[in-house]
C-alpha cells in the first residue's frame, strides 16, 4: 500500500503559520496594551503625587508663583494622564481585535488538523485491513495445503 500523502498539505501549512504569525500578533499587541497601563499607572500616581504637593505648598503658604507652577504641573499631569487613557483604550480595542484575528485562525488550522488526522486514520484502517487480508490469504493456502 502507498504511503500516507495528505492532498491537503500545503494548505495545513498555510494554515498553521498563519496561526502563528496571528499568534505573534497578539502578543505584541497585549505588550504594547502593558506598556501602555504601566504609563498610565505612573501618570495616575504622578498626579495623585502633585496634588499633595500642592496641598502641602497651600498648608505652607508658599508664593503665589510657587503654587501656579505647581498647579501648572498638576493639570499638565492630569492631561497627559487622560490622553494616556485614551491610549489604553486604543491598545486594549487593538488587543482585542488580535484575539479575534487569533481566535479566527487557530479555528481554521484546527479544522485541517482534524481533516489530516481523519484521513491518517482512514489510511491506517485501510492499511490494517488489506494487511488482515494478505493474512487471511496466506493461512488460508496453509489450510487448504495442509488438507
Amino acid at each position: 500500500m502507498k504511503r500516507f500523502r495528505f492532498k491537503f498539505e500545503r494548505l495545513r501549512k498555510l494554515r498553521e503559520q498563519d496561526e502563528r504569525s496571528a499568534l505573534l500578533l497578539l502578543a505584541l499587541a497585549q505588550e504594547n496594551l502593558a506598556r501602555e497601563e504601566r504609563i498610565l499607572t505612573d501618570l495616575v500616581g504622578a498626579v495623585a503625587d502633585s496634588g499633595l504637593c500642592l496641598w502641602g505648598l497651600i498648608k505652607e503658604g508658599a508664593a503665589p508663583e510657587m503654587l501656579r507652577n505647581a498647579d501648572v504641573f498638576r493639570r499638565a499631569t492630569s492631561d497627559a494622564a487622560a490622553r494616556q487613557s485614551g491610549l489604553v483604550g486604543l491598545a486594549a480595542k487593538e488587543a482585542g481585535q488580535k484575539r479575534g484575528e487569533f481566535d479566527a485562525s487557530r479555528r481554521k488550522a484546527e479544522a485541517i488538523r482534524k481533516l489530516h488526522e481523519k484521513k491518517r486514520e482512514e489510511h491506517r484502517k485501510e492499511f490494517l485491513k488489506e494487511m488482515q487480508k494478505e493474512l487471511d490469504e496466506i493461512g488460508g493456502r496453509g489450510n487448504k495445503a495442509a488438507v
